[in-house]
């Protein structure tokens, strides 16, 4: 059955979407060849919004188009690990440090609510923690109030996500990778900007060493 399109969602973002997804969970290995005719009839989606994800997927480094020969879902190059790691520290640092700055009462409350999901998860499967990582990232880059930023963390989230996923196969539990969150997230509520920020760097060259260690 045809994944249909969400309501108030383009054809263009819902394939990008679920592209996207599929490529970072491996359902889509690297190295493979994009049937696009086949994502259409399953996606519900025409050709030019297929072709607009496939756009937006090379930019973001998760597919390569090659003239008269196809697009291939991109490489995980784990000698990429190092540089992804190194944006990141510089990034993740920024936008909890600037998010330690500026919360709000109102945000406050948001990421006490993120404390609250983190200690109520029972972390049954990796794929709730991966979520839940997810979450929290995002939690912080919307108290950052940055759109240039965000942007940019995101991609660089989705490809630590994608490298994860297929360093560790799924297999590698990462409660504790997530249980990280809780001290960053009170640094921000306390509004203590350079704990923040240290905390945040920490987080992403723990992510690096683990990767490492798996190799």
């Amino acid at each position: 059955m045809a994944n249909t399109v969400p309501m108030g969602t383009t054809q263009a973002e819902h394939a990008y979407l679920e592209l996207r997804e599929r490529i970072i969970d491996m359902r889509l290995p690297p190295g493979s060849a994009l049937d696009e005719e086949a994502l259409m009839r399953d996606l519900a989606v025409g050709r030019t919004p297929m072709r607009e994800a496939v756009k937006r997927l090379e930019s973001d480094r998760m597919l390569k188009v090659f003239p008269r020969r196809g697009t291939i879902i991109a490489d995980v190059n784990i000698r990429d690990l190092k540089d992804i790691s190194d944006a990141r520290r510089v990034l993740e640092a920024f936008a909890a440090r600037r998010a330690a700055e500026q919360a709000t009462d109102e945000d406050r409350d948001m990421l006490r609510a993120c404390l609250a999901d983190i200690e109520a998860q029972s972390f049954a499967s990796n794929r709730v923690s991966v979520d839940l990582d997810g979450q929290m990232h995002r939690a912080v880059y919307a108290v950052m109030r940055n759109s240039y930023v965000e942007s940019t963390l995101i991609q660089y989230f989705y490809l630590s996500q994608r490298m994860w996923n297929f360093v560790l196969s799924g297999l590698e539990p990462i409660q504790s990778h997530v249980n990280e969150h809780t001290a960053l997230l009170r640094a921000i509520i306390d509004g203590d900007p350079e704990l923040a920020a240290r905390l945040a760097e920490e987080h992403i060259t723990h992510f690096e060493n683990r990767v490492r260690e798996a190799l």
